[in-house]
């Protein structure tokens, strides 16, 4: 199988809605750090850095597994605690795209979160 097939084999096996699919391809997961692990990523991608896919994809477990936690929480009644770990995932989710939005190089992107400070648009 060349790349292409097995990207395609990859999104066929992992396009579904009934179950999750988890990924082994990297070791690190869990819920924590999230954001230093988003943070790590960017660094090396300004920086062109040799492991920028590698981080954002331990980053990409880590979003992944505080959606499993959620899931688990909601199982267990836990509705608030699952929330929270819902926002996490949203908020870190968002801060990628502002991040990719922010080294666009064709500029189809643009941030959005003012960082200044002058006007709360969360």
């Amino acid at each position: 199988m060349n790349k292409e097939q097995i990207i395609d084999r990859i999104l066929e096996i992992c396009d579904r809605d009934d179950s999750p699919v988890i990924s082994r391809a990297y070791e690190d997961g869990g819920i924590d750090p999230l954001f230093p692990r988003l943070r790590r990523a960017a660094l090396n991608q300004i920086s062109a850095g040799d492991a920028v896919f590698s981080r954002y994809a331990i980053w990409a477990n880590t979003v992944r597994d505080n959606v499993r936690q959620a899931m688990d929480l909601q199982e267990q009644g836990r509705h608030e605690d699952a929330r929270r770990f819902l926002f996490r995932t949203i908020n870190s989710l968002s801060a990628f795209a502002e991040i990719q939005a922010l080294c666009d190089p064709m500029e189809i992107g643009r941030p959005t979160i003012n960082i200044d400070g002058s006007d709360d648009d969360s």
